[in-house]
């Protein structure tokens, strides 16, 4: 009963619609010629044809349309030339303009790169393109106040890269905004004053960069960045750092890409040289002939199974493949399975020797604040290098969110710039003490170092039966302390360019 009265109910409606479009057909009439006036407030009428259910190419979302801005519009207010039905040629010609009252935005938007012609039908973004949903005209939304929404609408058209490739536009736009501190404060950490796009390139007369009128223009960049609500007081240095867009500065220039090649070598050369090391070491520890207390080599081999692990995961990651995350964990857990069964271990009486001191209290507190400044520094800038990792996010915010995050990271680099001058003081009056002498000067490289680093190496590769004797400061040690001395300076200086 239900399908009858169903089919009976599509029957009255087609009947309908073509009742209603035999009163539009005119009499008589020829091909093109004007019919019936539509009156502007007969919504309806038109409505007859541009529906669903009459031909869904020109079908107009009614619903949508009472959600939008227009809702109160006539049918004519935006078609104005349609006035009668059929529609002649002549009246299908002209098409709605949005810049009719969106005067002002139709003219940024006649002026900027989104009005060139398209090369391909559809390159070139219109008014319904960003402010109609799935590009429906009828359908136009208030345009959205939330800066992750604009980005992410730019993104939608800035990531083709074939779209971007005929007009010499970069694609990489999208992803070295994503990775800048911008994108990741704003669309991974919600800080909602952050820049997103149209903060820096304005929105409707979007300009190229080499425009001498664009705001991101090298002549105009500082004044951009120094608007209010974001960097008053920023000069041109800083506003042509390239902090938004670093990657697309590298490829401009051979400087910065030879700079970074020289930081990854040197970050991946140190790492692999003192992994080496930490391997030759647990290897002679592990398999050594000689007898260890009870529980050593226990513990031993926990933490070379942890180094392992570690080591594995660093390759799963940087390699794109396995499970990286569960193996790194697998070597947090075996690293504390180690510090266990070293507290539960007897430990062997200790044995009365006499004591040195190695560093004074001055240089105790020295260590301190160089220590608990590197691991705030690190704690708080880790997740924002690794933004991509949820649970680093939510680290963030346990914090307090970015903003405190950021207080607590520069608070922390104050500390080690007062660590750092602090020290290089104390070695100067330590100097003029000791009479001006390089021999005073204990952690200074010398020739016993190189004699050290070979003795070592035989003896981790088996070919000596003991290792060397080290004088108060080995090898080690001191590049360890260089390392920290001579990176200190790079780690500010760059945090504050």
């Amino acid at each position: 009963m239900a399908r009858i009265w169903r089919r009976l109910g599509l029957a009255v409606g087609a009947m309908a619609a073509l009742l209603a479009a035999a009163t539009l057909m005119p009499v008589g009439g020829q091909e093109g010629e004007q019919g019936s006036a539509i009156p502007r407030e007969d919504e309806e009428t038109c409505l007859a044809c541009h529906s669903s259910a009459t031909d869904k190419t020109r079908a107009v979302d009614r619903k949508a349309l009472d959600r939008s801005p227009h809702a109160s519009f006539k049918c004519q207010d935006c078609h104005s030339s349609i006035t009668a039905a059929p529609h002649t040629p002549a009246m299908l010609k002209e098409k709605a303009a949005c810049a009719t009252c969106h005067t002002d935005q139709g003219d940024a938007y006649g002026i900027s790169v989104h009005s060139r012609p398209d090369r391909v039908a559809g390159d070139h973004p219109t008014c319904v393109s960003c402010h109609g949903k799935g590009g429906d005209p009828h359908a136009v939304t208030k345009a959205s106040t939330d800066r992750r929404q604009v980005v992410m609408l730019c993104s939608r058209c800035h990531q083709q890269k074939a779209t971007m490739g005929r007009y010499g536009v970069d694609p990489d736009a999208v992803t070295s905004y994503r990775i800048s501190f911008h994108g990741k404060a704003l669309l991974r950490f919600g800080l909602k004053r952050a820049a997103g796009c149209a903060q820096c390139h304005r929105v409707h007369d979007v300009r190229s960069p080499h425009d001498p009128a664009a705001p991101t223009h090298r002549t105009n960049a500082a004044q951009t960045c120094g608007q209010s609500g974001c960097h008053p007081g920023a000069k041109m240095n800083f506003a042509m750092s390239g902090a938004n867009h670093l990657h697309l500065k590298m490829k401009e220039s051979p400087v910065l890409r030879i700079e970074e090649l020289f930081f990854r070598v040197l970050t991946v050369g140190t790492m692999v040289l003192l992994m080496m090391g930490i391997a030759l070491d647990l290897r002679v520890r592990v398999f050594t002939r000689q007898p260890v207390p009870a529980g050593t080599r226990a513990v031993t081999i926990l933490v070379a199974l942890s180094f392992l692990a570690l080591v594995a995961a660093l390759a799963m990651a940087m390699l794109g493949f396995g499970r990286p995350r569960w193996t790194g964990i697998a070597a947090i857990v075996l690293l504390a399975a180690a510090f266990l069964v070293y507290l539960v271990t007897p430990k062997p009486p200790k044995k009365l020797e006499p004591e040195y001191s190695r560093f004074d209290l001055n240089q105790r507190l020295q260590h301190i604040c160089l220590f608990v400044s590197f691991i705030l520094l690190a704690v708080t800038g880790m997740p924002l290098r690794f933004a991509d990792h949820p649970w680093m996010q939510a680290f963030y915010m346990a914090l307090g969110g970015l903003p405190v995050a950021r207080f607590i990271h520069r608070a922390a680099a104050l500390l080690m710039i007062a660590t750092w001058i602090w020290h290089t003081v104390d070695l100067f009056i330590r100097w003029k003490r000791a009479g001006y002498t390089l021999k005073s000067m204990t952690m200074l490289p010398r020739w016993k170092d190189v004699q050290d680093f070979w003795g070592i190496s035989l003896y981790y590769l088996g070919l000596a039966k003991e290792p060397p004797r080290f004088d108060r400061f080995e090898f080690r040690q001191k590049f360890d302390y260089f390392a920290v001395y001579w990176g200190m300076p790079i780690m500010v200086f760059s945090g504050l360019v």
